[in-house]
C-alpha cells in the first residue's frame, strides 16, 4: 500500500509544495481549504495534460 501511495499521490503533493508554492493554505475553514486544494489539483492536471500533448 505504501508503494502505491508513493507512486500516485506523494509526487503530486511534492510538486504542489515545491514548484507551485502551496506550502501554506491561508484560508479560514475546511470548505475554503478544500477549494484551494481543488483549484491546485486542476492546475496540476492541466499542466501535466499540456506537457503530455
Amino acid at each position: 500500500m505504501k508503494g502505491k501511495r508513493q507512486s500516485t499521490v506523494e509526487p503530486v503533493f511534492g510538486t504542489l509544495t515545491q514548484f507551485m508554492g502551496l506550502r501554506k493554505i491561508n484560508t479560514i475553514g475546511i470548505k475554503q481549504a478544500n477549494k484551494v486544494m481543488h483549484l491546485s489539483a486542476i492546475a496540476y492536471n492541466t499542466s501535466t495534460c499540456s506537457v503530455q500533448a
